[in-house]
Order: structure tokens, then C-alpha cells, then sequence
């Protein structure tokens, strides 16, 4: 698996070589990068590509050199170094403007970047404005997978700051310590240099939200917001005898056959052995499922609630659910014609955790997204 480096970074380009240094030398077991993309400002980016690659005496080729890595190993190089603000020209984050064109583009950088299956992302939040860490948490926190790492790298406080250190060498050397006036004041070693990458436990919500649209980043928290706050508190109950679904603080009246499909749905989630629901779609049902002999006698007990066995309406459904053939057009149209009446009645967030969904392109299977204990008896 292909593992990126991806760093936010400003004026400090130390902080890129520490992460390096950390997960491939220190490290144990070690953890290759095979990639590195730095997001920074105008500013940090004139500064890190002298600093780091400019020269061939540049920091990151020495880095190699000293731990006899090939330059192809890594790749790393002045397109790496992505500045960010697009057609702006942003020197630094001084702006709310700023701060919002900038956090939008770390978090599509990140969304883009987790396209790929066969990759793994560390992403470092130790260097630039505290705004841009923010931001590349945040946009890990939305797209980031389960092999996806967020870290924030430490060192020691002697060599933290000074402008000299940028890893720990394989032979010790000293780095003179100097005030303002280029006075030296303290002498230290590499070789009491530590560096340390904390690994930060987050939230992955990627599967849960499942947004494939280019959003804003306002636009899309306000969209995250609104999901989790239908998905964790809205309630959903059916009084079958009445014909109505209680979804929330709202009521929807369904045809007979309606509310016993949708009651259906509902079973089979509350059946499920997933404690949680989250992303799990175990619950879900193709047509060829629904056509089973025990669904059918499910959907009958559920019609008995509204017409008594010795009702014409109750023997017209049971004749027609033993004919042949009966199942995909009678259960399809039957979710069609259920969120049809729900997208009426509900907002957009409400639509998308009550409704009927599908999922799978060819063996697509039926199921409702809303989190079982949130159903009541």
C-alpha cells in the first residue's frame, strides 16, 4: 500500500523532516512514506523549496544522503510543495476570507487523495497556521479511512527552537543556540534530540455521510450538521391500524399496502444482529428476497392489523401474493409510490433518513437508513 505524507506547513519547513524522520527511521516498526505533499502559503512555499529542495546541499537531500536513501524512493519535489489560495495570492492567513478559500481547498485535497483505496495518508498537523491543522483535521475527519493516520509531531524544547534542526543525523553534531544579537548562549547536541509523532484517535465519517458532491466547506457542515442531528434523535414508530407513520414530530398517511412494506423495512432492521447500524447495510433486501414465502406471510400479519382475515381486502392480497411473478414490479412500484408521498411531506434531511433506499448497481438491494434503536416498539 502506497503511503502519502501530507503536511500542512508555513514559514518552519523543520516540521516536514521530523514527520519523515519519525515514521521511517524512529519509528519501530517503521512505516515507509513513499510520497510527501506539503499545503502551505505563498510565503512558506518560496521557504520550503529553498530550504528543503532548491539545492543539491538542500536539507531533504542531505536527509537521504545521511540515512542512505535513494532519490527515487521518495518522491518529493518543488510540485509537491502545493501552495494554497488558488487564483488568490495568499501570503499568509490574515483574513476570514483567507481562512475560509483555504480551508477549502485542504479539505478537497484530502477528499481527492482518498480516492485511491490503495493508499494510506498520514497527515501532520504539527507545522503552519493553527487555522490550516484545523482544516486538515477536519478534512480528515469527513474523508479519512480506516488505514488513515492523524499526527502532530513533538520535539525536544532545545531544539524546537532553533532553525538549525530539521532531524535527528546517524552522527551527532552541535547546533549553537543564539539570542537576537547572534550571541551565542547554549551549545546542544543532536544526539539528545527526540522526536515523537502522537497519533490522534478521530471520528471517520466518510461512510456515514456518504457525500459525493464538490461542496463548499460551510456548505457541506451545514449539510454533515443537519444529517447526524436527524440521524441521532429522529424517532420513527407506525400505527398500522391508522395507516401512519410517526416520523419525528410528524405524521405521514400511507395506503394499507404502503405502511405494511414500510413496516417490513422496519423489521427486518429491528432483526438485525448489528448492534449499532452506522453504515451497515445487513439489513437491507433485494426484490428476489422479498419474494420469499416467510416475507409474504410477515406482510399478511401486518395487513391483519388493518383488515380482519375475512375481509375481501385481506383475501384479494393474500390470492395475489401466491400468483407467480408476483414480487418486483408489485414491490417496486410500492417504494416508489411510499417515497414519493414522503418526499412531500418531509425536508430534504428528513427525506434522506426516512425514506426508502437503494443500494448496489445491479443487485440492488432495498432498506431504510434511520438507526434501529431509534424505532420504536
Amino acid at each position: 500500500m502506497k503511503t502519502i505524507l501530507v503536511c500542512v506547513a508555513g514559514i518552519t519547513p523543520q516540521i516536514i523532516t521530523e514527520t519523515l524522520y519519525y515514521y521511517i527511521i524512529e519509528k519501530k516498526p517503521p512505516i515507509w512514506i513513499d510520497e510527501i505533499n506539503v499545503l502551505t502559503t505563498s510565503a512558506g512555499k518560496e521557504v520550503i523549496i529553498n530550504s528543503l529542495l532548491k539545492k543539491e546541499s538542500a536539507i531533504f537531500y542531505k536527509f537521504l544522503s545521511d540515512y542512505n536513501i535513494s532519490r527515487q524512493k521518495i518522491k518529493f519535489n518543488e510540485n509537491s510543495v502545493i501552495q494554497l489560495g488558488g487564483d488568490s495570492y495568499i501570503k499568509d492567513i490574515s483574513t476570514d476570507i483567507d481562512s475560509a478559500i483555504i480551508g477549502n481547498e485542504i479539505v478537497n485535497f484530502i477528499k481527492n487523495l482518498t480516492i485511491d483505496k490503495n493508499t494510506r495518508i498520514i497527515c501532520s498537523i504539527a507545522g503552519g497556521r493553527k487555522t490550516m491543522s484545523v482544516y486538515l483535521s477536519l478534512g480528515l475527519q469527513l474523508y479519512g479511512r480506516e488505514q488513515d493516520i492523524l499526527s502532530h509531531t513533538l520535539v525536544s524544547s532545545d531544539f524546537e527552537s532553533t532553525q538549525d534542526f530539521f532531524y535527528v543525523p546517524p552522527v551527532p553534531k552541535n547546533i549553537e543556540i543564539k539570542d537576537k544579537n547572534g550571541k551565542i548562549i547554549k551549545i546542544i547536541n543532536t544526539k539528545d534530540a527526540k522526536i515523537v509523532c502522537s497519533e490522534i484517535i478521530f471520528v471517520r465519517l466518510r461512510n456515514f455521510l456518504n457525500i459525493k458532491d464538490e461542496l463548499f466547506y460551510d456548505d457541506l457542515v451545514n449539510i454533515v450538521q443537519k444529517k447526524v442531528d436527524y440521524c441521532g434523535t429522529k424517532l420513527i414508530s407506525i400505527d398500522l391500524k391508522n395507516r401512519a407513520l410517526l416520523l419525528g414530530n410528524k405524521k405521514v398517511i400511507l395506503k394499507p399496502i404502503e405502511i405494511c412494506i414500510y413496516n417490513l423495512f422496519l423489521s427486518n432492521k429491528k432483526k438485525c444482529e448489528q448492534e449499532f447500524c452506522g453504515d451497515c447495510t445487513d439489513c437491507y433486501m433485494s426484490l428476489n428476497e422479498m419474494r420469499s414465502q416467510e416475507l409474504y406471510a410477515n406482510l399478511l400479519e401486518f395487513y391483519k392489523f388493518i383488515y380482519t382475515e375475512n375481509s375481501g381486502q385481506y383475501e384479494r392480497l393474500k390470492e395475489s401474493l401466491k400468483k407467480d411473478g408476483k414480487g418486483d414490479d408489485f414491490f417496486s412500484q410500492n417504494i416508489s409510490k411510499i417515497n414519493k408521498t414522503l418526499k412531500q411531506h418531509l425536508n430534504p434531511f428528513e427525506f434522506a433518513v426516512y425514506k426508502i433506499s437503494k443500494i448496489g448497481k445491479y443487485n440492488k438491494r432495498y432498506g431504510i437508513y434511520v438507526d434501529k434503536k431509534n424505532i420504536l416498539s
